[in-house]
């Protein structure tokens, strides 16, 4: 039992850190002009979805230390954006339909909205004169094409690596009445 949580962290954190590796090296190629998709926050709205929310919160935290320590920034906005908006996708989870590809796109849109408002909110000490103009320019943007490029991440490595989805992916057929 404790061997199979320990591989199941090993290959979370395998997850997490190969989505940093993408967002420091592919990510700049998938941009438009100077909007990126966030690779790692999608990475971590696929963690959260099928982690309880102590676990996504700690998930979360950890993830923004890095990449707070990773690409600059003040240290520990990254981390308690991030950890807040693990703690509280894990929460939406569980009462949302997450099997249907549009609301993973609807959750990893909001989500990525939600993070840069809080973010920013940090990032310009509560300046709406300066949020509003930073959501419009890059959020929105960003949000888009994370919520394009993170199920597509989340597919391509859980297939090449066998790991366990947070979702199933297949469609709910309701049988017919004969």
């Amino acid at each position: 039992m404790r061997k199979e949580v320990i591989l199941e962290l090993l290959a979370e954190a395998g997850y997490l850190v190969l989505a940093f590796v993408l967002q420091a090296s592919v990510v700049g190629y998938l941009s438009v002009g100077e909007i990126k998709p966030d690779l790692i926050l999608g990475a971590l709205v696929y963690v959260s979805i099928s982690k309880r929310p102590m676990h996504s919160t700690v998930a979360g935290f950890l993830v923004g230390v890095v990449q707070d320590l990773s690409f600059g920034g003040w240290i520990g906005v990254n981390a308690f954006s991030k950890c807040l908006v693990a703690f509280l996708v894990s929460h939406a989870s569980r009462s949302t339909f997450k099997e249907r590809y549009w609301t993973q796109l609807l959750l990893l849109f909001s989500t990525v909205m939600f993070h840069d408002i809080v973010y920013f909110g940090f990032l310009y000490r509560g300046s709406v004169s300066h949020i509003g103009p930073a959501i419009l320019k890059v959020s929105l943007g960003s949000a888009v094409l994370t919520a394009l490029v993170s199920p597509a991440y989340d597919f391509v490595i859980r297939r090449i690596f066998s790991l366990k989805g947070p979702v199933s992916r297949e469609s709910v057929a309701v049988p017919r009445e004969q």
